[in-house]
């Protein structure tokens, strides 16, 4: 595959991108948006300055802020923009694993396998709920940052004002993105070893990711965010919970088709059961299976150690509130499409682009979904049919759009469910007096 035939692959791998989720352009603002966006004033261009110090995500926020004073609150464009930051990750994800192969000795056979790891990744539905999503730009900036830095850190002539610049910007979208040195470290360890200097390489993007924790540390909200998490659950609880929720996360990865809105969460077990210990013992052999293979099979331990640190921000020892959820693929994703790509290079060239195809379709899909709220939550509640949470989400949805019979039915149906859903039941009595209970929006 030669230079030029890559490049006018990758042309079709964004066309194709594009296609996939372009219904999100004539989508609306919904659910979080209009909290977030719509209704934020920290979003608003005539307010942004006056609350910068007081709102968490400062970049993402001038994001939003300089749409509204550009266009105002045109949602088209939001969502135009959002498939636009998520192009830009793509040439950026074919261009680190076209990277990755050359370095680890694949050479021009390398491009097949930076070309399938791409589509499989820019096409996977499991970013829908970042790029279809107006409230997702949050993952979808942050990414494109984090990978701009990784990529200017490893050049062959390293770019070390760039590194700093995008790890300094990344973590002010979205503070997941302080994990950029770590990544940084995955591919120095694996595929980057025959690089010179990398600790020269590295530290720009080391001095950029502690700037912005600074940053982020001074701002009173991002400290309260920390401390509402630690109040919820401590470390070591969340820590628990969490080595369920990676492979649930891990799960929806690979079968897209089971993809919600609000992924069920799972059940969590004591320290010492034996689900506990074996989803341990698998997760920590994978880090060190990477580790002992990271000679050996360079790419294979760089997919592995990618993923695995690029869940460290959303499921660790900081609890959130809904552990499983897709959007940490954004970042992760990356590896997996990669550890596939890896098994179909190997196969005809024609079974991988069937794949990415499959994968296109059931994007463009659900990104169609992201047009309609109440479509949206009756795929959710399809889709996790004894779950209250679900259905109490779904009932709300309904009642905000008018549909009072079918909102009273799906409270109904929660409080079958889980009859001390409290939540439902004032839902309920709200609804049967005639009181609005819910609305986009604080």
């Amino acid at each position: 595959m030669t230079g030029v035939k890559a490049g006018w692959l990758v042309a079709v791998v964004l066309v194709a991108t594009a296609l996939a989720h372009s219904p999100a352009v004539w989508g609306t603002f919904l659910y979080d948006d209009w909290r977030d966006v719509v209704e934020n004033p920290a979003a608003k261009a005539a307010t942004f300055l006056n609350l910068l110090s007081q709102t968490v995500r400062p970049l993402l926020k001038a994001s939003y802020a300089l749409q509204d004073a550009l266009h105002g609150m045109n949602a088209a464009a939001f969502h135009g923009v959002n498939i636009g930051l998520h192009l830009g990750a793509v040439a950026l994800v074919f261009l680190l694993v076209r990277r990755a192969t050359r370095l680890s000795g694949r050479g021009d056979a390398g491009e097949r396998v930076a070309l399938l790891a791409t589509l499989l990744w820019s096409l996977h539905p499991a970013l829908t709920d970042t790029v279809s999503y107006v409230s997702g730009r949050s993952a979808g900036l942050s990414g494109l940052l984090v990978l701009a830095a990784v990529m200017a850190a490893t050049a062959e002539k390293p770019r070390p004002l760039l590194a700093f610049l995008f790890a300094a910007l990344a973590p002010l979208a979205r503070e997941t993105a302080l994990v950029a040195p770590l990544l940084l470290l995955a591919f120095q360890i694996t595929v980057g070893r025959s690089q010179s200097g990398n600790f020269r390489r590295a530290v720009p993007v080391w001095i950029g990711t502690c700037v912005a924790g600074a940053v982020l540390s001074a701002m009173e909200s991002h400290r309260e965010l920390v401390s509402f998490s630690l109040n919820q659950r401590e470390p070591l609880d969340a820590l628990r919970a969490n080595v369920f929720a990676i492979p649930e996360i891990l799960r929806l990865w690979a079968m897209p088709w089971d993809i919600s809105i609000l992924p069920t969460q799972p059940v969590t077990h004591g320290w010492s059961d034996p689900p506990t210990l074996i989803r341990i013992a698998v997760l920590t052999g994978a880090a060190g299976a990477a580790l002992v293979l990271r000679k050996r099979a360079p790419l294979l331990a760089f997919a592995i150690l990618w993923t695995l640190l690029a869940f460290l921000p959303t499921n660790s020892a900081i609890w959130r509130v809904d552990p499983v959820a897709v959007r940490p693929l954004y970042l992760a994703g990356i590896g997996l499409s990669l550890l596939a790509a890896l098994v179909i290079a190997r196969l005809p060239l024609a079974l991988g682009l069937v794949l990415a195809a499959a994968l296109g379709m059931m994007t463009w899909q659900r990104a169609t979904l992201f047009q309609n709220e109440v479509a949206l939550f009756v795929d959710a509640a399809e889709k996790a049919p004894l779950d209250a949470r679900t259905h109490l989400a779904h009932g709300l949805v309904l009642a905000n759009a008018g549909r009072v019979a079918e909102a009273r039915q799906a409270l109904e149906q929660a409080l079958r469910i889980d009859p001390f859903l409290t939540e439902a039941e004032n839902a309920l009595l709200l609804l049967q007096a005639g009181v609005p209970i819910y609305r986009p929006g604080p």
